[in-house]
């Protein structure tokens, strides 16, 4: 009898009138619709496979202790291939409702959950909520897939290190050739603990030339986060000589005091005013002429301290000793860190496309050849960091390279880094390369 029923019901099911019929269609992924428009679901996904080779610097790893990457807990450069991303992407709509769920199987647990989040249209605006970008740094709200280099500059990943997706809510919007988005936001990410902090950010873009042949883009943002109980500590970090390569950490404030540890004139200790806040100013100048594009941002701001290092904390914190005086039993002071952090980037298509502009994000896209013809592009990019109140605490590398598009769903791409780090002394480079596809 059950047999029969569920004979029936499939029945019903496929004699049923159109209106519950959906619309399957793919260009490389798969969407289904439903007839009356208003659900419509898509899967994507997103590879990026790499491979490293490092050219050591042998005058300072010469030097090293065999215990230095221990006493750091950090991994030292090695020669190597590494899924720098594997994701999967579903986006659709409910209703008036749009959702996207992006998950990389390349981050372990819920670290994994990148964009996950819901948005409405709201005032001629987008209401966004869930876990996503906050409105800041042009190279950061650039698609994955639009990125010109293999991995974003300083003024993204470094000052926001581990802070790039935040959970609140936000409202975007744009008009004629403006965009505008304010977002609140936990200090958190799905693969943080639950805390109290608090942040905002609010990006406004400016496109005064967008044609067939040139587009200027300026903007400018703002960031502001305020820890609170349980608040983990918030960092600038860089991998200067390129992905897993070894890194700096540019500057440091601290979180909840419960991440204090020791007293003052032990050999490690940590201690200070919990809870220092840190604030950024960007500003973003961009634009197409033809095949040539450009990029640069420029990011000042403040981490504040207050807290105090044994010496020997300091170097496993920063990675060598201090250059400046600390007192024998209160140890090193750090207060407020005024960062500094500036990039200029530069492609051409040799093959002649020209980058579009997203005038809805304000961010450009990359190009796209027409197959079965592919394109071939040459990619350039200088940047620099500094901790202005930490004595020769700079890093910088110049990356050149190419993207070689087969088609305009995959690439191969090329990046040598140059990488130099004043205050380790570090001029560690790397060759990589990267086979990028998406769906």
């Amino acid at each position: 009898m059950k047999r029969y029923g569920l004979h029936l019901a499939l029945a019903c099911l496929y004699f049923s009138s159109p209106s519950i019929a959906d619309i399957a269609e793919t260009k490389g992924g798969l969407k289904i619709t439903s007839d009356d428009g208003n659900f419509y679901g898509e899967l994507g996904g997103i590879i990026f496979f790499d491979g490293y080779i490092f050219d050591k610097d042998d005058s300072f790893y010469s030097e090293l202790d065999e215990d230095y990457f221990v006493f750091r807990d950090i991994d030292e450069p090695v020669n190597t291939t590494d899924f720098r991303a594997v994701r999967l992407i579903m986006r659709g709509k409910l209703w008036k409702w749009e959702y996207k769920l992006e998950r990389d199987f390349s981050i372990a647990g819920t670290s994994g959950l990148l964009d996950v989040y819901m948005n409405t249209e709201v005032f001629n605006g987008k209401f966004i909520t869930g876990n996503y970008k906050p409105s800041r740094s042009l190279g950061e709200l650039i698609g994955q897939n639009d990125i010109l280099m293999m991995e974003r500059p300083f003024a993204s990943d470094g000052i926001y290190f581990g802070r790039v997706r935040q959970q609140g809510l936000g409202w975007h919007t744009y008009w004629c050739c403006h965009t505008f988005g304010i977002d609140v936001f936990n200090l958190r990410n799905p693969g943080n603990p639950r805390n109290s902090g608090i942040g905002t950010a609010a990006r406004f873009t400016w496109a005064p030339i967008n044609d067939q042949i040139s587009t200027l883009h300026l903007g400018a943002s703002v960031s502001y986060e305020n820890p609170n109980r349980f608040t983990l500590p918030r960092t600038a970090f860089v991998e200067y000589s390129g992905r897993r390569g070894l890194g700096q950490l540019i500057a440091l404030s601290p979180g909840g005091d419960d991440l204090f540890f020791g007293e003052f004139g032990d050999d490690e200790f940590y201690l200070g005013s919990p809870e220092g806040n840190v604030h950024f100013t960007g500003l973003e100048l961009a634009g197409t002429y033809g095949p040539f594009y450009f990029q640069s941002e420029y990011a000042f701001g403040k981490f504040t301290g207050d807290y105090f290092l044994s010496e020997l904390t300091f170097e496993e914190f920063f990675g060598a000793p201090p250059d400046f005086f600390c007192d024998p039993f209160f140890g090193c002071f750090i207060g407020d860190q005024d960062v500094r952090t500036w990039y200029i980037t530069g492609s051409w298509a040799v093959t002649g496309e020209r980058k579009p502009y997203n005038e809805k994000r304000g961010t450009f896209k990359s190009i796209k050849p027409i197959p079965p013809a592919g394109a071939l592009e040459l990619t350039a990019r200088y940047q620099s960091i500094e901790n202005r109140d930490i004595p020769d605490m700079k890093a910088s590398n110049f990356v050149f390279g190419f993207n070689y598009y087969f088609n305009p769903r995959v690439r191969v791409m090329l990046n040598i880094t140059l990488g130099n780090n004043r205050f380790l002394s570090d001029d560690t480079n790397q060759f990589a390369v990267r086979i990028h596809g998406f769906w």
